[in-house]
């Protein structure tokens, strides 16, 4: 069992919503229980007016009541949700704001009680639903999409006992993964279990869908966080695997820095920018910035390239000038590209992406924009440092297509 404790996401302001639910969890679980001993009222009834019954769909209400029922028979169900619910639904709620969460929330139950009453139509199998687990599965999905990177912090009673640190996507897939293991072993009759394991994976389904869409179109605003970086980083592999085996496109994404020590490392390396620079070139520089902020590397890369003629040594911050050298490699301005990745290594050269930046740049004076000279300068101050297998052999064909 492994039993989340919290994430290493640290929120730019006070949860509000989140603990507001886990109260309201908490205190419609007692009031029934109340109710049910002091006589008050039938417990079955009490359970029965809030769960969504599949076989009573025009009780619409219960959507969204059943999500704030829980088992009377023990606490286990109401505690496990709610430990989930404070774990991950704190950090989505920073991310989505308030009111934006709490709609998130109670969708995404709603979202997952139609999926629980989907299969049961379509196996003709009655099914009783209450319990928040969907809705709490919407906000894990919603985690997994912003926050991939993360990492939670559990304590674990499976194999080792103790307190421990592991990736928040293995921890959501692991419990994705139990449950659709678990639905599949019910639609085969395999097993009994009454957990709605539907209503979990279509809560998280749908909490993972949704944040990529708000990340996708823009209504939530990107971050080196999210599962869009990882996508960047991914294409920026393949597009650098791409470049130096001779496809047109190159390397554009973004590779922000976000540990401390590459933090360290970056602010050792800059050097502070000249105390009288042109105001052009602060304009252009706050144009660049700007844009690819907004992910908008082919704008950054004109603006960049609109200053190139006067200021030929024009730098940006590491990560940006990258940014900016890559998508002009990518619409194949090479010349240009060329100067934006020179700029970078004079600028940066203890960077730890300098090797890299070094051979792409060694193609295109080799190959896209032929410049022998500057490709014979490039391998006399950075042939030591292509020291990997892979660099090898394709300095090595570089070379010999430079006669040296």
């Amino acid at each position: 069992m492994l039993i989340p404790l919290g994430t290493d996401r640290t929120a730019r302001r006070k949860p509000l919503i989140t603990p507001m639910l886990v109260a309201i969890n908490a205190a419609v679980y007692a009031l029934v229980l109340l109710l049910a001993r002091s006589g008050a009222a039938d417990l079955n009834e009490l359970i029965d007016l809030g769960a969504f019954d599949s076989t009573r769909p025009e009780r619409v209400w219960t959507l969204v009541t059943c999500t704030f029922l829980h088992d009377p028979g023990g606490i286990s169900h109401l505690l496990f949700n709610m430990i989930f619910l404070w774990t991950f639904g704190c950090a989505v709620e920073d991310r989505l704001g308030r009111i934006g969460f709490l709609g998130f929330y109670l969708v995404g139950g709603v979202v997952a009680a139609l999926a629980q009453w989907l299969l049961a139509t379509l196996k003709g199998d009655p099914s009783l639903m209450i319990g928040a687990s969907g809705a709490v599965c919407a906000v894990t999905g919603g985690f997994a999409a912003l926050y991939p990177r993360a990492r939670i912090r559990i304590f674990s009673l499976f194999i080792i006992l103790g307190v421990f640190w592991i990736p928040a996507l293995f921890l959501v897939g692991l419990f994705f993964a139990l449950d659709f293991i678990g639905q599949i072993t019910n639609v085969l009759n395999f097993g009994t279990s009454r957990t709605a394991f539907a209503a979990h994976l279509g809560g998280s389904v749908f909490g993972f869908s949704v944040a990529v869409v708000l990340l996708a179109t823009g209504m939530l605003k990107r971050d080196d966080f999210d599962i869009f970086y990882l996508f960047k980083q991914s294409r920026r592999r393949a597009a650098m695997r791409a470049a130096v085996s001779g496809s047109p496109t190159g390397p554009w994404a973004s590779a922000s820095a976000d540990t401390g020590k590459r933090l360290e490392q970056a602010s050792r390396s800059r050097k502070p920018p000249p105390p009288e620079e042109p105001e052009v070139l602060r304009v252009a520089r706050a144009d660049i910035l700007r844009l690819t902020r907004e992910h908008q590397q082919s704008e950054a890369a004109r603006r960049y390239a609109s200053v190139l003629g006067e200021h030929p040594g024009f730098c940006v911050p590491a990560d940006q000038q990258l940014d900016v050298a890559s998508a002009l490699f990518a619409e194949e301005r090479y010349d240009e590209a060329a100067l934006a990745y020179q700029n970078f290594l004079d600028r940066y050269p203890h960077d730890r992406r300098a090797t890299e930046t070094a051979l792409l740049l060694l193609v295109i004076h080799v190959r896209r924009a032929p410049d022998h000279e500057k490709a014979v300068a490039l391998l006399e101050r950075f042939g030591e440092r292509f020291d990997t297998d892979s660099h090898r052999e394709l300095v090595a064909a570089l070379r010999s297509e430079v006669g040296t």
